[in-house]
């Protein structure tokens, strides 16, 4: 670890002004040279909104490169947000590159955004307990110590900071350690879709208009004590597998080769004359899509809005994902605005955040392709519905369940519902239940056994029910089956003395269900129980469970083992009580 209080100098020196000796002092233009020192390739990204003077508001986008961010104190009062990567530069007479993966030149942090608020375990938890939690955390996982962390006015941002490196070069890592920095943190309200580099962060100096507080960096107290790590101690650290070799990669790539050309010398196949089923084309697709984001809504959120803090710019943004598809793109500012009331936003904010989804669909309108590889494509954006799922709604398989999701559901799902649509076929066709042809064959090899007895044999049997002689050879083992169980019936299972056998009485009252005067009172046998009982306990409604009672199938109230996360043990700082408890 290296602090990172010191200018780093690049091949014509900077004058600078000195950084601030607390982080809570820290400015935007102080937290972006501090972020960026001058020497990193690339230009830095800062966004924000602002106001024409018809009140119109827009979305500003503008790129310094390290170098230059001495000079443009001005200027960044303008903005809110800023990114951790940097991109090509522009020049003079080009448009300006667009802030995608692709196009990213420098990588120099990794970073979690918490959202902790929106866990009802976590919500009123100061931010300096949720940090020392997360510091806890990375102790036990073996990964380094976060740099800095800023308190966003709401949530929290735990960054690490390392010398900047090529994009191109680690991007899969990096997105790899990203993820894995992401299932860790779990639960502590980890913001999927804040794990991509093309995101920008709010910046120390400025205000949550949310919230109404000021982001300001929490931890260290001095900046002296904000540290650097390397990408590749990162790496090493959290990622749980190695590099592949040179000689690995060597041997997957000719293997790859081999597939293609096995695939380019394969002969085609015949075309089927029929086509079982019906073709899902681009409408009928993201029709269906629309149709189960309108059933999670009503799932989670009913007729009324989205509450603070329960998805409402994911939410703004999925629907206008998928309308982009489904709907003329002159229509689609109109159905933005009418959407922001259900999202929990005003007009304006809603087509704020869906700026580049709306521009897009307005360029595809006009006929205007993105060109990538050597291949166009159109230039909307196209979300999987695995991006819908996991990242941007965070649908449970429950849920998926619960809505009848068709589109956004696992692969078991998916898989239950293709099985489904199958058996719903076959009936249709007249095709019976494998149950309903068991009982009929079961039947018949009953009659079978009786004919059997009086001398008729299977042949003949075969043309008197009009069926094959190996379907009558089938019915009679079943038959015959059912016969020897009945005949061989056993005896009745003695008595236990046992006294660890525990009877319930009244178990509608002990598992508070609900229970109607006129049913008589049940009574269970609970299996399982502590054999050093020394004697049977009757559980009434007045009393009380003892310690070797057990009841199968109980839901434990306590939370998921992945939310109880102990504070850090050197910290004064107590978690909430629910993430105290022992499992």
């Amino acid at each position: 670890m290296t602090p990172v209080n010191t200018i780093h100098r690049g091949p014509k020196a900077v004058s600078a002004r000195p950084v601030p000796a607390f982080s809570f002092e820290l400015t935007p233009l102080s937290y972006a040279r501090l972020v960026h020192p001058s020497g990193g390739a690339g230009v830095v990204a800062f966004c924000g909104s602002d106001e024409t003077t018809t009140g119109k508001r827009f979305w500003l986008d503008r790129r310094w490169s390290p170098y230059a961010l001495a000079t443009r104190e001005t200027d960044l009062r303008k903005f809110r947000f800023m990114s951790f990567a940097t991109w090509p530069r522009q020049g003079l007479g080009d448009p300006k590159p667009k802030r995608t993966e692709a196009n990213a030149v420098g990588i120099g942090a990794s970073w979690l955004d918490l959202d902790f608020y929106k866990l009802d375990a976590w919500k009123g938890v100061p931010p300096a307990t949720v940090l020392e939690v997360v510091r806890n955390r990375c102790e036990d996982l073996g990964i380094p110590a976060p740099s800095y962390a800023t308190h966003s006015g709401r949530g929290l941002l735990v960054a690490w900071l390392y010398p900047t490196v090529p994009a191109q070069a680690v991007l899969p890592r990096h997105r790899a350690i990203q993820e894995t920095l992401h299932q860790a943190f779990l639960g502590l309200g980890n913001d999927r879709s804040a794990k991509s580099i093309t995101k920008v962060f709010r910046m120390p100096g400025t205000r949550n208009e949310r919230s109404g507080l000021p982001v300001t960096v929490i931890w260290p107290i001095h900046t002296r004590d904000i540290t650097t790590t390397t990408f590749e101690e990162m790496a090493a650290t959290v990622l749980p597998h190695r590099r592949k070799s040179r000689a690995e990669k060597e041997a997957e790539a000719a293997a790859a080769a081999a597939k293609a050309e096995r695939a380019a010398n394969r002969k085609p196949r015949k075309a089927r004359e029929t086509h079982a089923g019906a073709t899902l084309g681009g409408r009928s697709y993201w029709g269906t899509l629309r149709e189960d984001l309108e059933r999670l809504y009503k799932l989670r959120h009913g007729a009324g809005p989205v509450e603070d803090g329960k998805g409402r710019n994911d939410w703004i943004l999925a629907l206008s994902y998928a309308a982009a598809w489904d709907m003329p793109a002159s229509e689609l500012d109109g159905y933005v605005k009418d959407q922001a009331a259900r999202c929990g936003l005003t007009e304006q904010e809603a087509l704020d955040k869906t700026v580049t989804v709306r521009s897009k669909a307005k360029a595809s309108a006009r006929g205007e392709k993105t060109v990538r590889d050597g291949r166009s494509y159109d230039s909307r954006y196209r979300p999987s519905p695995r991006y819908f799922r996991d990242d941007l709604l965070d649908i449970t398989p429950l849920e998926a369940k619960r809505a009848n999701l068709r589109m956004l559901v696992t692969a078991t799902r998916r898989a239950e519902l293709a099985a489904g649509r199958v058996e719903k076929s076959r009936r249709a066709k007249g095709v019976k239940a494998r149950s309903t042809q068991q009982t009929h064959r079961r039947e018949i090899g009953h009659q079978a056994v009786e004919f059997m007895a009086e001398g008729m044999t299977v042949t003949a049997l075969a043309e008197l029910y009009g069926v094959s002689p190996r379907w009558i050879s089938n019915a009679l083992r079943d038959a015959r089956a059912d016969l020897a169980i009945v005949e061989a019936k056993p005896a009745p299972a003695p008595v236990s003395e046992s006294p660890a056998i525990v009877t319930v009485d009244d178990i509608a009252d002990t598992l508070d269900v609900e229970t109607f005067a006129t049913l008589p009172a049940t009574h269970e046998v609970l299996r399982g129980t502590n054999a050093r009982a020394r004697e049977a306990v009757v559980a009434s409604s007045r009393t009380q469970y003892v310690s070797w009672v057990t009841t199968a199938g109980c839901t434990s109230s306590r939370q998921a083992p992945v939310a109880r996360l102990t504070p850090r043990r050197a910290s004064l700082c107590s978690a909430p009580a629910s993430e105290m408890e022992v499992a």
